[in-house]
Order: C-alpha cells, then sequence, then structure tokens
C-alpha cells in the first residue's frame, strides 16, 4: 500500500509529539505505537533533514532541542532517530541562545509539576527528595526489569528534582554501560564522584566503561551539562582521558587515592581487584601473557588483604575465583589448588549458613565456577563418578534455576541413572568446562564408571585444553559475528576477506577440524568403539551428547562420523524426564507461519516450506502471519497436537534467559517465561526452523546455556529440531525440512530423520534434485499455488544446466547442513544379537 505523504505542518506536529513524549520517559514500545508505518515513511526522513538544515542555519542553537534530538536515537527510532541525533550533536556545538539556560530552568520545572511516574508517586508528598526517590526506586524497577531506556529517562526525572543526587547518576551510568554506550556512562559515573568522591563502585565502573570506550571525547559530558544545567559542570581531569587498557588502569588508581585502605577496605579491596582483571584481560590474548599475569597476581593479593573471609566472604570467594584462573594460567598449579580448597572451604561454610532455599540458590548460582572447580577436584582425584555427579548437579541446578523456579527441590540423577539412557550400541559424551579445565566424560552401557578422556595439551602445555578452547572461541566469534552483519553476501565476498583472512563460510570446515582436535574426537572415538573389536554387539550406533557452556553454540555432531545417529540433551536429568517415544504416530502438525515481527527481515521460502508441510499432513493447523498472536499461538498451542512447527525468528538473552523468545506478530513474543507456563507433553516434535533459535549470545557463558530449546524439552517436548545460525540460501533450508518431515510420514525417528536427512542433502545433486522435484510435482493437485510453481520453475533452471553441472554436490559444505540439530530423547530399539 503506497504511504500518503503528510504536510510539513503535520510533519512538524507528529515530530514535536514524539519529541515531548520520548522527554517525559516513552520506551522503544511507545514510540513504535505513536508512529506505526510513519517510522519508516521516506517523506518523513526527507522533512526531517530539511528542518535540520534550517535549525543549522541559525546564528545560535536551541540546546534543549538539541538534547531532545539526541535523546531520541535511544529509544530504537531507526533511521529517524540517527538523523536528529546528528542534527541534534550538530546543535550543541553552537553557542546557546540569549536567555536558553533560565527557559531550559522554568522548563524543568514546569515539567516536574505536571508529570508524574504513577498514581502511586502523585499522591505522595510534592517534595523533591520524595519525587526524586519515587521516580529512582522506578528506575530501579525499570532496569531490572531490561528496560534500561526507560530506566534512564526515570533516573533523568529523579535528578531533575535533586541534582546532587549520586546513586541516581551511578544508576544512569549502569544503564547506560548496559546499552553499550560508554561515554555516555563515563559521563555520569563522573557526575557520581562530583558529588560524592570515595563512591569506589562508581570509580570500578567508571573503569570498566573507560576500558570499552574506544576513545575520549568530551562530547558526552557537554551534552549532560546541557540537560542538567543546574548542575556544576564536570571539570575534565586530563589524567582520566585515556581508554582502552591504560585508562580502566588510571581509573581504578584514582579511586584507590579517595578509597584508603584503612578507611574504606571495601573500597580498597575492589578497586585492587579491578586492576587485576584489567591485567588479566589484557594478558589473555597476548603470546607474552606472563608479565600481565603476574601483575594480576599482585593486585589480587592486595585485595586479598582486606576483602577477608570473615569481614566479606562473598567479595574474598569473587577474588579467589578470579586468582586460581590466572594461577593455573601460569602453571602454578600447587599453589592454585591451595587456594581452591580454601575458597571451597569458605564456600561451604557461606552456604550452610544461608537459611532459606532462595538464598543458598543465589549464592550457588553466583559461585557455580567453585561448584565447576570441584569437579576438576574430583577429576584429579580420581573420582570419576563423583565428579561426573557433581557436574551433572550443577547443570540441573542451572537449569531448574531459570526454568522452574518455583521448585524448590533441585532433581539430579547418580550415575545408574545416568547410565539408564544408554544400551549396548548407545553411549553418551558428555562435557564439562570449568573456568580452568576442559573434561570430557563417556557413559556406556556396561562401564562401572565413567571413562574420562583428556583433551590434548595445547603448544604453551594449558590444563587440559581450556585456553585453547578458550581462543578457538573467540576465533569462532570475530568470524561469524562479520558473518551475521552479512549473511546475504556470496561466501567469497571480499570485504571478509580483506579484514579477516577469509569468510566464516569459507573457514567453517578449518575451524570445525580444529575443534575436533581440540575435544580430541579421535580419542572419544578410539574409546567408544574399543570393544567392539571382540563383541560386535556391543558396537556403538548412536550417541547423545551433553555439551556444557559454550559448546551448546557449536555443530559437535559435524565432528563425529555420519554412521552414527545422534541427539542432545541439556543434561541427563531431561533425558530421564522425557518420555521415550519414537516414530511419530498420528503425526498432528501446528505450523505458525512466518509473523511479520517489527525489524525482522521477511524469510523468501517460508511460504514455500509451509505449503509443502500442509501438502504432506493435511490435518494440520495453520497459523499464518498476522493471526500469529500471542494469545492465539499459546491458545493452539494447549491444544492436543503432536508437533509444532515455527518458521519464523527468534531471540537469545544472554543477561536474562528468561526473556529469549520466539517473534510472533509484530511485537507479540512467546518467551521462555510463557513456555513455562503451558503443558507440552503431547508434543513429541517442536521444530524451530530459520531462526538461530539454538544460539547464545556473544558472552561466554559462565554457568551454562538455557534456550528455548531447553525450555520446550523441559515442558516435556520429546525432540526439538532446531538451527545454530541461518542460512540466507534458504532453498538447501527449504529443502532439508521438507526431506526431514517426508521422513517421519515414513515413520522414521525424529534423530534418525534427521540423519538420514543430513545424509541426503550432502549427497545431493542437482540431477538428483530434479528427480525428486519430479516426484513432487506428479502429486500435487493442479490447482495448487505456490508450491507447484515454485516445483516448475525450479524444474527450468535445471533443465538448461551443463553436465559437469548436473553431477556437482551443491550443499556438501557443513555450512548447509550442520546447523540443525536435534534435541531430546533418543528412540532405541531393541538391539539385534548376534547369533
Amino acid at each position: 500500500m503506497k504511504r500518503q505523504r503528510l504536510s510539513d505542518t503535520d510533519y512538524q506536529q507528529l515530530f514535536g509529539q514524539l519529541l515531548t513524549r520520548v522527554s517525559q520517559g516513552w520506551n522503544s514500545q511507545e514510540v513504535f505505537q505513536h508512529l506505526g508505518h510513519r517510522m519508516n515513511d521516506r517523506y518523513f526522513k526527507a522533512w526531517l533533514r530539511e528542518y535540520g538544515k534550517r535549525l543549522r542555519k541559525l546564528p545560535d542553537a536551541d540546546h534543549q532541542l538539541a538534547s531532545q534530538l539526541v535523546r531520541l536515537s535511544r529509544v530504537g527510532c531507526g533511521e529517524l532517530g540517527e538523523i536528529a541525533a546528528e542534527i541534534g550533536r550538530e546543535l550543541l556545538m553552537k553557542p546557546a541562545g540569549k536567555g536558553e539556560e533560565v527557559a531550559a530552568v522554568e522548563q524543568r520545572k514546569r515539567v516536574s509539576a505536571e508529570t508524574s511516574p504513577s498514581d502511586s508517586i502523585s499522591s505522595i508528598e510534592n517534595s523533591d527528595s520524595e519525587q526524586a526517590k519515587a521516580w529512582f526506586n522506578r528506575g530501579n524497577q525499570q532496569a531490572m526489569a531490561g528496560d534500561f531506556l526507560g530506566a534512564i529517562a526515570s533516573y533523568d526525572k529523579a535528578l531533575q528534582f535533586k541534582p546532587d543526587f549520586h546513586q541516581a547518576w551511578y544508576n544512569r551510568g549502569v544503564a547506560l554501560a548496559d546499552l553499550g554506550e560508554y561515554k555516555e556512562a563515563i559521563a555520569s559515573y563522573d557526575k557520581a564522584l562530583q558529588f560524592k568522591p570515595d563512591f569506589h563502585q562508581a570509580w570500578n565502573n567508571r573503569g570498566v566503561a573507560a576500558g570499552k570506550s574506544p576513545h575520549y571525547n568530551p562530547e558526552a559530558a557537554t551534552f549532560l551539562q546541557f540537560q542538567f544545567p543546574n548542575t556544576s559542570p564536570i571539570l575534565p581531569n586530563p589524567t582520566l582521558t585515556q581508554r582502552g587498557y591504560q585508562g580502566a588502569l588510571l581509573s581504578f588508581q584514582e579511586g584507590l587515592k579517595h578509597c584508603p585502605q584503612d578507611t574504606h577496605p571495601e573500597g580498597w579491596g575492589q578497586l585492587h581487584q579491578a586492576i587485576g582483571n584489567a591485567h588479566y584481560k589484557e594478558g589473555k590474548y597476548q603470546r607474552n601473557y606472563r608479565d600481565s599475569w603476574d601483575k594480576a597476581v599482585t593486585e589480587y593479593h592486595q585485595a586479598l588483604i582486606t576483602l577477608t573471609p570473615d569481614a566479606y566472604p562473598e567479595l574474598h570467594l569473587e577474588v579467589l575465583q578470579d586468582l586460581i584462573r590466572v594461577l593455573l594460567g601460569l602453571k602454578q598449579h600447587t599453589e592454585a589448588k591451595k587456594r581452591r580448597n580454601q575458597g571451597l572451604t569458605v564456600f561451604q561454610t557461606l552456604l550452610n549458613s544461608q537459611k532459606s532455599t532462595f538464598q543458598k540458590r543465589q549464592l550457588l548460582a553466583k559461585f557455580l565456577p567453585f561448584s565447576q572447580m570441584r569437579v576438576d577436584d574430583l577429576v584429579e582425584e580420581g573420582e570419576p563418578t563423583l565428579a561426573l555427579e557433581a557436574a551433572e548437579m550443577n547443570k540441573n541446578l542451572y537449569l531448574t534455576w531459570i526454568l522452574d523456579a518455583r521448585n524448590e527441590t533441585t532433581l539430579s540423577p547418580n550415575y545408574r541413572q545416568i547410565q539408564s539412557l544408554t544400551n549396548p550400541t548407545t553411549a553418551i559424551v558428555y562435557w564439562h568446562l570449568s573456568p580452568n579445565a576442559l573434561t570430557t566424560f563417556i557413559i556406556k552401557h556396561n562401564s562401572e564408571n565413567p571413562i574420562i578422556i583428556d583433551a590434548p595439551l595445547s603448544a604453551s602445555g594449558e590444563v587440559r585444553g581450556i585456553k585453547l578452547l578458550e581462543d578457538w572461541i573467540k576465533t569462532w566469534d570475530e568470524y561469524y559475528q562479520y558473518y551475521r552483519k552479512n549473511p546475504a553476501q556470496p561466501p567469497d565476498y571480499k570485504k571478509a576477506k580483506q579484514e579477516l583472512g577469509q569468510s566464516w563460510q569459507d573457514n567453517l570446515p578449518n575451524l570445525l577440524e580444529e575443534l575436533q582436535h581440540i575435544l580430541n574426537i579421535t580419542a572419544i572415538l578410539t574409546q567408544l568403539n574399543s570393544e567392539s573389536i571382540t563383541n560386535p554387539s556391543t558396537h556403538i550406533q548412536n550417541l547423545i551428547l551433553i555439551p556444557h557452556r559454550d559448546l551448546h553454540r557449536f555443530p559437535i555432531h559435524a565432528l563425529f562420523p555420519d554412521t552414527f545417529t545422534i541427539t542432545y540433551l541439556p543434561s541427563a536429568q531431561i533425558g530421564l524426564h522425557l518420555n521415550n517415544r519414537g516414530e511419530i504416530q498420528p503425526i498432528l502438525p501446528l505450523q505458525v507461519d512466518y509473523p511479520p515481527h517489527k525489524d525482522c527481515e521477511l524469510l523468501p521460502y517460508a511460504a514455500i516450506e509451509s505449503a509443502a508441510i500442509a501438502q504432506l499432513f493435511p490435518n494440520s493447523q495453520r497459523i499464518s502471519g498476522d493471526q500469529a498472536t500471542k494469545t492465539t499461538v499459546t491458545d493452539a498451542l494447549n491444544g492436543n497436537y503432536t508437533i509444532f512447527h515455527f518458521t519464523g525468528h527468534g531471540t537469545y538473552n544472554n543477561e536474562m534467559p528468561q526473556n529469549s523468545a520466539l517473534l510472533l506478530n509484530h511485537q507479540d513474543k512467546l518467551t521462555i517465561n510463557d513456555i513455562r507456563q503451558l503443558s507440552l507433553k503431547s508434543y513429541q516434535l517442536v521444530t524451530l526452523a530459520a531462526c538461530e533459535t539454538a544460539l547464545t549470545g556473544r558472552e561466554t557463558i559462565e554457568k551454562d546455556y538455557v534456550g528455548l530449546v531447553s525450555a520446550f524439552v523441559y515442558q516435556g517436548v520429546s525432540h526439538v529440531l532446531s538451527t545454530l545460525w541461518t542460512i540466507p540460501d534458504d532453498m538447501s533450508s527449504l529443502l532439508f525440512i521438507v526431506y526431514f518431515y517426508w521422513q517421519l510420514k515414513k515413520g522414521k525417528p525424529p534423530a534418525v530423520a534427521l540423519a538420514k536427512t543430513q545424509e541426503w542433502l550432502r549427497n545431493l545433486t542437482n540431477k538428483k534434485l530434479a528427480r525428486y522435484y519430479q516426484v513432487i510435482f506428479q502429486r500435487l493437485p493442479r490447482e495448487e499455488n505456490p508450491l507447484r510453481p515454485f516445483v516448475r520453475t525450479k524444474l527450468g533452471e535445471i533443465g538448461v544446466m551443463e553436465r559437469d553441472e548436473l553431477q556437482e554436490k551443491i550443499f556438501d559444505h557443513p555450512y548447509y547442513w550442520a546447523a540443525f540439530t536435534i534435541t531430546g530423547s533418543l528412540f532405541l530399539p531393541s538391539p539385534v544379537q548376534e547369533k
């Protein structure tokens, strides 16, 4: 539909209303509702550019207006906000108009008198202090809910009433840092320190922000002064203008001048810890890391002088965790073990002192690295069974914490119960990552204890491959993040080759080969079938993979020969919890097709995929497009279906996994919290197609991965098919999904159907694809649309290909087939006994 152009007066009125509401605390959702389709109105953008030109021609600038223009970019207005911010920044560099400061003060008073955050606040006594406190508390609630933009707006309100409210300045900086606005965060921390110079948390966070900020820019402080003209300006400290590693150190060291050991023991200790962390981070990916790490050890020892287990037990444990990590990296194993034992004693004492289950869970989640290090201890002490059970307990603790917080009991199996998931032809490969070590457990049907496979040492002799794995993950992320920004480009696009040497797609086989070495897959394979030579009935054909932390992000199944049928589990306990069902009978699918969510691209082959599945299963229930609201989808999910097929986009929230979601119509989402409220035990399969639903955030997962897949299987879904990355060439994805469902219709269990589909796709040539299309075309009704015209077009394209092109294996590259994983129970047919 062609959008009608408004008059310049209408655009000016619409924009003026937007600026007013944003200054009063509107969030991105309210802005979207206000603008609607005008968010992407090219005439609106053109008007704003012309409006900016007129403002720039004026001899002086309205800094109040300029500040509002800059702020607009923070609330998710897309290109419109960026245009406004560019105009605002240029205006702030010009002299202010006469009398503007007085006008700004009057405007602040007027806004303060006319607005309030809620009915409860309006009923509070009309004093500046009480109003400031009310807005501050509201900002804290918004920040806890993840609404950082709303929180900043509330803190701004609080500061209008009480400009010297140092805690509000500090929390404002924290919210800005959460948004990645480090330059502005530093300015807010500086304001907090202006009013309370011995505020060690502000010095600490300022240093972290300085370390992450690319360069010094005085504009943030200038803008803040125009926004809050009643506060005294921040006097620039020439020693604190550096950024990066040196900038972080200077901030922490300056903080120590204001937080002496004798009067500020907590702050003094934490600032020394922060300096140690900066040294550790600086040396982490350098060849000559020892000098930096030796400095880190010195700083951690300083921190422990005041952060004692009696006075500050939790802070003491935090420093010990950092210290142990560096000691192991420096190969000072004896000292590391001594500190680890000290920490475990303090941790257990602290845990026993907690009165409620909730407090214990919080402590366990916070110091899970100590529990992870306990696994290392047990391995070193020759207790593999206890080590595996401890690793499993840690997993289930965090899974229960996220997926079922109301359940005060964390169920976790012993070794024999874990072993019950296997049979003579099925084994489990179970990984555990601590801050210091990578351990692989193999659980076989006839083993008295789990078998431990050590990862090969790196060239520098790192403990069980952990640093080698960390370096590999960093490399993967560098390649993959570029790919995510340019997914539709061909595999050999020039810019990626210039920046990284090779594109992520091109480098994928090499990356997987390196990971295969780091995880010592050769040794795992040798151990898996060590007995099959003398007893063929014990030949392992099926694998259950249980990854840990970041390993959930990668296609580990692609590291094993394709002779295995492989499925994943978040934990062994979840595998025991699932109904072990094989083929899906009867098949009754619920389809949700390509909901049009804001800020998400359309999926070009989604309609074809949905039509193909509907042809295979005419009894399917389809919810398409605008109909896919949260209410409609949740109501349908409560129906008696056996398959839920979702084609669309998903998000993963690394900081708050509960908010990870499938994106539905426009702004609706189906989050993990929503999934937890559903009864899904009738579902034998959930397919999450084309949406990176198995992917995590960019930061390292310190505890464990809990995502949409985990939520579905935790609610009783037998199998979940998901993707580790989005494949822009949706032709391969389309073929994969359709063939997979074809295998299900033929009675194959989901894990077997996946293995057959991967094998089929890898060996698919254009010639074979033509035969596949012909079979489909003959079975389609003559009036069918859009599938029949699509297949006819594809047959025509293949018909004009050369002979060599017809024989080419078009999807053999792991980029096309390794993204698909299946999580859940593994159908275990009775093994055939040899006569």
